[in-house]
């Protein structure tokens, strides 16, 4: 009504025009509409609701662009993009799943994705981006991490496989013999082979003096049943 009276300054004609534009522009998305004159006292809040209706859209489209992984050179949304909290690198969300996956496999603690950047990556900072089996695969692997070598069990049956401590598992009896927390399987905690209760564990050791092959060739199962496991969670 200002701009018809021609009470506007230029500046304000220039917004209200351009404010006007865009109404037009959006206004052709619907089934119908129609303009509806306010009173003054209404106009700064239409101008408001205009603006933030703007804004909206134009963070809209944002999120919509493309933007190239430099790992797989992918056309990714902006919005599939994982950002490093430190470093700000980007990566898409496969990318990201695929090489944690890898180094998780590999033993190593996961890092930036970018080449020359060695930032530590975090459970908690991947979380929402990482598939079930490899969020398991990294808590497998801080489990490991927090319990000292000395005190490690790996349930020796090889369907089972899981890691225990000395810890989580002893109980004040004579016997060495405990029960695998997952199968409930019965492990002497001393030599870490299934319960032998026919021999001592004096016994035991002189027909197998080899432990740490034993123990190598066990970690091994842990590690296939491991990835058994994890497999089997949904992707």
């Amino acid at each position: 009504m200002q701009i018809t009276n021609s009470k506007c300054n230029p500046k304000q004609e220039r917004v209200v025009q351009q404010l006007l534009e865009q109404v037009q522009l959006l206004s052709q998305k619907f089934d119908s509409s129609k303009a509806i004159l306010v009173s003054q006292n209404n106009i700064k809040f239409d101008f408001k609701l205009a603006r933030e209706a703007i804004v909206s859209q134009t963070s809209r489209a944002s999120e919509m662009k493309g933007e190239t992984c430099v790992i797989c050179l992918e056309e990714t949304k902006a919005d599939r993009m994982f950002v490093m909290d430190k470093c700000l690198h980007r990566h898409c969300y496969p990318c990201v799943n695929q090489l944690v996956e890898v180094k998780l496999r590999n033993g190593t603690v996961p890092t930036c994705l970018d080449y020359e950047c060695k930032l530590k990556l975090s459970l908690e900072n991947c979380f929402k981006v990482l598939k079930p089996k490899v969020i398991e695969l990294w808590k497998h692997m801080m489990k490991e991490e927090s319990i000292p070598l000395a005190k490690r069990i790996y349930c020796p049956y090889i369907n089972c496989s899981t890691l225990m401590s000395k810890t989580e598992i002893s109980r004040s009896n004579k016997s060495n013999d405990r029960a695998c927390i997952k199968c409930s399987g019965l492990v002497c905690i001393d030599c870490k082979v299934p319960s032998h209760s026919d021999l001592s564990c004096a016994e035991y050791k002189k027909l197998h003096p080899d432990p740490v092959l034993d123990d190598l060739t066990l970690k091994l199962l842990a590690n296939d049943q491991k990835w058994a496991n994890v497999s089997s969670v949904d992707t």
